[in-house]
């Protein structure tokens, strides 16, 4: 009851005070314009809103210092040892006392961790070091002995249950890290909730925890009307982990041809680069035939020039004329890195009747990395040229500064950027 009546007393005297401040306020402009008053109440406003702003920053900076000395302090007494437990120089599974040893830890009952901050600051360190040292090289069972004297898997549950949202989503994604199974109950909950990143990250922790996996979640509306680049990361991660279990990849030419969404489409077919998956990509060649949109046409040419799949070669060549810039830029790339001579004319093609100089550029650069035939076409057209336009594309190739730019890379392929873009901005 003294503790109530100690809340009310205090509520009252803000009550007050505050309310006492806006009849002076008003008390004071009350002779004045409607325009003095609006602009006295803005001001105040404002002026309320930079104080709220500003302690908020205070606030967040006291915090964060922290979290920082409270991780300092974890590093400080557990860092090496931890980073030795999870290295592939520990021994594949170290007992429980080599463990407590190794940590400098008391086998006495007691919690050597006695807050639930401390805990956690030790699991953002833990999950730290084990993504640095690759997941997959970690010693897992050494990690889950060294997380069972901390009684850590007990205390990620327990957040997962009862905690604060932003820790649910921290502690479903250390659960998932650290290779522990997710209650099917808790992540199906969280599936249904209202946040979006909540139920997008239950959905990986359900995939990633399931030993039969299963990977429906990326053919359903829900990843395909809500996928961002994050998205891309942890499928990327997921079927990392899947080939490092030596499971099958799946056919993620199929995923790209059920979506609806051309960028959730060009992040499957971004990640058949990265798994090389040659075998499917006869499966794209619809897409790249009906489909309209220009980023998932030069995102399928680049998965074909990076895996020199020979099949899709007729096809560009027919829609390089007919296709804006960017996308001839991406195509002629994809020709090149496939080096059949059935292109090189394509490249003459667009070298001579195209009105972009960047454009033109490219299609010298990809006909001069075809083959042994472009290059021989390539000094025919640079003996031939007459005017001063073409003779300064053709510098490039004979300047020292450029000549190692010229050659196409992996990256030309991999990624959207355009070298020709730096090279051509020298002139």
């Amino acid at each position: 009851m003294n503790t109530i009546n100690i809340i009310a007393y205090y509520w009252d005297l803000v009550a007050g005070n505050v309310a006492y401040f806006v009849t002076y306020l008003f008390d004071q402009f009350r002779e004045f314009s409607w325009v003095i008053k609006f602009a006295a109440i803005s001001l105040t406003i404002s002026c309320l809103l930079v104080l709220f702003c500003f302690i908020n920053i205070l606030y967040r900076a006291w915090r964060n210092r922290r979290l920082r000395k409270r991780a300092e302090k974890m590093e400080k007494r557990y860092g090496e040892a931890v980073e030795y437990i999870l290295s592939e120089e520990s021994p594949v599974n170290m007992s429980r006392e080599a463990i407590m040893e190794r940590l400098d830890v008391k086998d006495d009952g007691k919690q050597p961790l006695k807050n639930n901050k401390d805990k956690m600051a030790f699991c953002r360190m833990v999950y730290d070091k084990r993504i640095a040292e690759n997941a997959v090289a970690g010693r897992r069972k050494n990690l889950h002995t060294m997380m069972a004297i901390f009684r850590l898997r007990e205390f990620l549950e327990d957040i997962i249950n009862k905690g604060a949202l932003r820790f649910k989503a921290e502690s479903l994604i250390m659960m998932r890290a650290f290779k522990y199974p997710v209650n099917q109950w808790i992540a199906n909950t969280m599936m249904n909730s209202r946040r979006k990143s909540l139920r997008r990250l239950s959905m990986y922790a359900s995939v990633m925890s399931n030993s039969n996996t299963d990977l429906q979640y990326f053919e359903s509306d829900f990843f395909d009307e809500n996928c961002c680049i994050y998205d891309e990361i942890q499928l990327g991660y997921v079927l990392q982990r899947r080939r490092n279990a030596k499971r099958q990849i799946p056919n993620l030419a199929h995923w790209a041809y059920i979506q609806k969404n051309p960028s959730t489409q060009c992040v499957f077919i971004r990640l058949m680069r990265q798994f090389d998956q040659k075998e499917y990509c006869n499966e794209l060649e619809d897409l790249f035939q009906h489909d309209s949109d220009t980023e998932l046409i030069q995102e399928i040419s680049r998965t074909w020039g990076y895996l020199r799949y020979e099949g899709g070669e007729p096809l560009m060549n027919d829609m390089l004329l007919t296709q804006a810039d960017e996308t001839k830029v991406a195509i002629m790339h994809a020709l090149a890195r496939i080096g059949k001579n059935e292109s090189i004319d394509a490249f003459i093609d667009v070298y001579k009747h195209s009105t972009s100089q960047h454009v033109r550029f490219e299609a010298l650069r990809s006909l001069y990395n075809s083959n042994e035939l472009g290059r021989l076409r390539f000094h025919e057209l640079q003996l031939a040229a007459n005017d001063e336009e073409e003779k300064s594309l053709f510098e490039f190739f004979n300047n020292p500064l450029t000549r190692d730019l010229i050659e196409l890379s992996d990256n030309d392929l991999y990624s959207s950027a355009d070298l020709g873009d730096n090279i051509y901005s020298l002139g």
